[in-house]
């Protein structure tokens, strides 16, 4: 899984030489794999929560909305916290913001199996955004430094499918706990080992660049202020594709991830929450299928399978397709995100829609309750195991894209600044408008509509995202040579 530096076929490397190889290499594997189970801890924090969103959100009596804004105060302060925290990176040691962020979100997660009330879990959620919005930020460029330009976008594919194996875990191990009450243990056989390696990482030596990344310290124009960064930071074409991709596309992951659990009992459950006519949530009642449907124990289970086996996939398949394309294109990096996203469009579309068209065709309805579920889930997981997997390929490389086009000393604040942005603009307010439209579709449909209102969002942000990232790939070289090498360097292939 790790890489070490390949000396120049003209050197000839001595003994003592080839030995530091070795150790640097050796050195660098374990950089990565604490990274790694920091990015596993990280998603499974994050998203046993998601998993146990139906059970919470019946024993605490909350309703869609609620769920929305405890997704979007974990986004608001993750949000807030990653751009100063991104340029405190580049100060002082990024393995001290990673460590104490990493502390942080898992004492919060800890604190989640005690809340009663949906203002103390609103409370802890946010809390939880302030140890998590350190971890990008302080976390891509100090993994980034112990690996060659190169092969970046590959390593960081590898990283990242940590998070979709902590995402996928995270709802698997939510269905052991599926029992009203039981939910809260979850979060205390979560939230303590993040402990053990926020105090490993935080003994880790520091390293700013890696010696074949460009030797520049500043960017053209960059001036001293804060805001006058942040301005430079923009002025730079890629960042703002990339910018422009994520925002979108965070605004789709945000709202799929949400609700898939909440989704998959509304479609095909044996028992529904369901709402009076004030939104109060009324005891569990028959679903759609009250003989042969998904019991709540499966529900996240599939989920998180499906999210996992696509996503994992999806990572490492990013890195590659990425650097396979950049012997053609030298945009790739950028090109593989926003392709990945438009390609995830038309999945979600089938995937979240299918169950509209199948109840309006006579054969599907007059089938029996476990023909219609066979039917119908089947077709939802061959399309939401693609979705997972085009909505992942973004991840290594666009992430190596951003590191690629600002110099290695101002990595922290350029990561910050675009993962604040990017949620700002994108996702930080998404669940809690689904959700809010999902309620406003209920009062006035009937029934839970959470399905509809993913619907007629999330499709129609994935195809701008891809577009924008398909077309401002165009920009990369340009940005890459302003550093003062070319992108064939950068990407390994030695063509301008």
């Amino acid at each position: 899984m790790s890489e070490t530096t390949i000396p120049q076929a003209s050197q000839t490397p001595t003994s003592s030489s080839a030995d530091a190889l070795r150790r640097a290499g050796r050195y660098a594997s374990y950089i990565f794999w604490l990274m790694f189970i920091i990015n596993f801890l990280n998603y499974l924090d994050r998203w046993v929560f998601t998993g146990l969103s139906p059970i919470i959100q019946q024993d605490l009596k909350i309703n869609d909305f609620e769920i929305g804004l405890l997704s979007s105060a974990f986004l608001v302060v993750y949000t807030i916290v990653a751009m100063p925290l991104g340029f405190l990176a580049d100060r002082v040691a990024r393995r001290t913001i990673v460590g104490a962020g990493v502390a942080i979100w898992s004492v919060a997660t800890a604190l989640t199996g005690l809340v009663g009330s949906f203002g103390a879990l609103l409370g802890v959620r946010a809390l939880l955004g302030i140890g998590e919005g350190s971890y990008y930020p302080a976390g891509t460029p100090m993994l980034a430094a112990y690996y060659s330009p190169a092969r970046r976008a590959q390593i960081l594919s590898r990283w990242s499918t940590a998070a979709l194996i902590g995402a996928g875990i995270g709802f698997l191990f939510a269905g052991f706990f599926s029992s009203a009450g039981a939910w809260r243990y979850a979060f205390f056989f979560t939230g303590i080992p993040g402990l053990i390696f926020a105090f490993l990482i935080g003994t880790v030596r520091e390293k700013t660049r890696h010696e074949e990344d460009p030797v520049a310290e500043k960017l053209p124009g960059e001036g001293v202020s804060t805001m006058d960064r942040v301005r430079t930071y923009l002025h730079i074409p890629t960042f703002r594709v990339v910018l422009g991709t994520h925002l979108f596309g965070f605004f789709a992951l945000t709202g799929v991830t949400t609700f898939l659990p909440i989704y998959l009992t509304d479609a095909y459950a044996k028992v529904v929450i369901k709402r009076d006519q004030f939104g109060h949530i009324l005891p569990e009642q028959p679903g759609p299928y009250p003989h042969a449907g998904l019991s709540a124990g499966i529900v996240p289970i599939l989920a998180g399978g499906l999210v996992l086996a696509g996503g994992i996939l999806g990572n490492l398949a990013g890195g590659i397709i990425a650097d396979r394309l950049s012997k053609r294109n030298t945009g790739a990096r950028v090109f593989t995100g926003g392709l990945g996203f438009l390609l995830a469009a038309p999945c979600v579309l089938i995937a979240i829609g299918s169950p509209y068209a199948l109840r309006a065709l006579p054969a599907y309805t007059s089938a029996s309750e476990g023909t219609q579920v066979a039917i119908g889930v089947a077709i939802f997981a061959v399309f939401a195991l693609l979705a997972a997997f085009f909505l992942n390929l973004y991840n290594g490389p666009m992430s190596a894209a951003l590191l690629d086009v600002v110099p290695a000393a101002e990595r922290g604040a350029a990561g910050g600044t675009e993962l604040t942005l990017a949620h700002l603009l994108g996702d930080v307010y998404a669940a809690a408008a689904i959700g809010g439209l999902a309620e406003l579709l209920s009062r006035a449909l009937g029934g839970e509509q959470i399905g509809l209102a993913m619907l007629v969002t999330c499709p129609l942000v994935l195809v701008i995202s891809g577009v924008i990232g398909i077309r401002g790939s165009k920009y990369y070289a340009k940005d890459v040579a302003a550093l003062g090498t070319t992108a064939g360097e950068m990407l390994g292939t030695r063509a301008g």
